[in-house]
């Protein structure tokens, strides 16, 4: 499930313009922090997404709203100085996340985007690619550009029988780390909270193949040696 969070934003033209791409592509979960009052020009420009902008939820920080999502993907057409950290490239972030998570994608506001605090407040960062000259697009058009990508990504039909296999990787390490949780821990709330921030680390880690593997490895053998077979 996705989330789009627009922090600040400073026009009402601009949160009817993000409903309305927001619906264009299937998503229907908006989140807008501090934001200007929403009116008929929020409307207007929204067209037919108003339940969009009807259902969006309302909070005072980013802090607060990240509370929302597991994993969080901050834009930006910076990627200059020291906020570039984790970085996913736009068409990749849709198979780099597991469809079991709650991710926010987070848009800055209209005049100066996200603060480079706000960059570090997220899991991982995305850019698109534009002319040097002229860099720092619209927000619903950079928006517009970004749900494509993952509306593509997940309508295609996978004829690369390769494509997932991460995904499914990753259960099998969840399920490896279970076995481990059922030997060293009798509390089972202390199991699912563990569970969870496994799940959680998984997920803002964009692991690799190699480091996935590598992990299973290691848990394999922590599951014999716990077992008494080595």
């Amino acid at each position: 499930m996705f989330y789009i969070i627009f922090v600040e934003p400073e026009s009402p033209g601009n949160i009817g313009s993000v409903a309305r791409v927001m619906k264009n592509f299937g998503f229907y979960n908006l989140i807008l922090v501090n934001p200007v009052e929403i009116d008929d020009e929020s409307y207007k420009l929204a067209v037919h997404a108003e339940d969009v902008l009807k259902s969006a939820i309302i909070v005072e920080t980013l802090e607060e709203a990240l509370t929302y999502v597991d994993v969080s993907v901050a834009t930006s057409a910076n990627t200059s100085g020291g906020v570039l950290r984790n970085y996913t490239a736009v068409e990749n972030l849709a198979e780099k996340i597991s469809p079991e998570f709650k991710v926010g994608i987070v848009l800055g506001r209209e005049s100066s985007g996200l603060r480079n605090e706000e960059v570090e407040m997220c899991d991982t960062m995305t850019t698109i690619p534009t002319d040097k000259r002229y860099p720092t697009m619209n927000v619903s058009h950079a928006l517009s550009i970004i749900l494509y990508e993952i509306f593509k990504s997940k309508c295609c039909i996978k004829t690369n029988p390769l494509e997932g296999k991460e995904i499914v990787e990753k259960n099998l390490l969840i399920e490896d780390f279970k076995r481990i949780l059922a030997i060293v821990e009798e509390r089972e709330y202390r199991r699912d909270n563990a569970i969870t921030v496994f799940k959680h680390v998984l997920a803002r880690g964009f692991n690799t193949q190699r480091e996935i593997y590598t992990l299973k490895g290691i848990f394999r053998r922590i599951i014999l040696k716990l077992e008494g077979e080595i």
